[in-house]
């Protein structure tokens, strides 16, 4: 199953000048594959990640997640597509400031109404926050809200995950984990896109692409 499809996408910003971070991009991902995207920072990677998640529109160019064409789903389809299929890993730790870990944690299940209490232990154990399930994002360390974000991230079992510099912030004994548990999507039969700047990491992936002036080339 085709997963992911990006035919001739581009994105341009005008300001000032035209701005092409991506520049005619394609590429797929089928069921099983973790893809690494590397290249310099502010290059485009997270744009691209963006586009593919519809947060941003194309400029040109279509996307097809799950052998659909997301240019012809309303905004509720994408909305339903993105809680039920599709795991996103921000480069920033975003988490909701007012809720505690377990009610950050929870909060993705809200919009596919599936209640999965033996799942959201078992990822509070695994990434270390079981005893931390009460306390607000502000209480934690850097690293814990990173792994909780990541940890929410796998929490409905993406058939699709996105992960922006997952591991950043993270000490070589989670960043182990991190990349176990992003191997694991993709032995289950979804798909991982992982950006990253971290060479021995992308060598990780099963493929490989290097993106830079707005153009993405497979790595051998």
């Amino acid at each position: 199953m085709t997963i992911c499809r990006v035919d001739s996408l581009s994105k341009h910003y005008t300001m000032g000048e035209t701005v092409k971070p991506l520049d005619n991009v394609s590429f797929s991902l089928e069921a099983g594959d973790f893809v690494a995207i590397e290249g310099p920072s502010g290059i485009g990677k997270s744009t691209l990640l963006y586009t593919i998640a519809g947060l941003l529109e194309p400029s040109e160019g279509r996307i097809y997640l799950f052998e659909k064409d997301t240019a012809r789903l309303s905004e509720k389809e994408k909305t339903r597509m993105r809680a039920e299929k599709i795991g996103f890993v921000f480069q920033e730790a975003i988490l909701f400031q007012a809720l505690t870990v377990k009610e950050n944690l929870f909060f993705p299940q809200k919009f596919n109404k599936k209640k999965d209490p033996a799942q959201i232990a078992y990822l509070l154990d695994k990434f270390g926050l079981t005893d931390r399930i009460n306390f607000l994002p502000y209480q934690l360390s850097v690293g814990q809200r990173r792994r909780l974000v990541i940890a929410r991230a796998l929490l409905n079992e993406p058939m699709l995950l996105l992960a922006d510099e997952p591991t950043n912030d993270l000490n070589e004994a989670w960043i182990e984990i991190i990349m176990e548990s992003l191997a694991d999507v993709s032995k289950k039969g979804g798909a991982v896109i992982m950006v990253t700047h971290n060479a021995q990491l992308a060598m990780q992936a099963g493929k490989r692409y290097y993106l830079q002036e707005g153009k993405l080339a497979a790595i051998n």
